[in-house]
């Protein structure tokens, strides 16, 4: 029983280290000025917020992108590049 308890726990362990990895952001200055898939929260006012993601060159340009379609009530937060 121990030996199955043991197994157990550590394909959890795996599982949940594979995920977090999956959703890991690079945040630093330096992700900023990288192309890929760039997360946003979508902060809106009078509205519901939400977190996007948006390629781009660079965070300006996938920012830009989220802010054209987001209308004028709502602004992208840059939070990192993804992956």
């Amino acid at each position: 029983m121990k030996k199955m308890v043991g197994i157990l726990g550590l394909a959890v362990g795996a599982t949940m280290m594979l995920s977090s990895s999956a959703f890991a952001l690079d945040s630093s200055f330096d992700a900023m000025s990288k192309a890929g898939k760039h997360s946003f929260y979508v902060w809106c006012t009078g509205g519901k917020s939400k977190v996007e993601s948006a390629d781009g060159a660079n965070a300006k340009e996938a920012q830009a992108k989220l802010a054209a379609s987001a209308g004028n009530s709502c602004w992208p937060v840059w939070q990192g590049l993804e992956g």
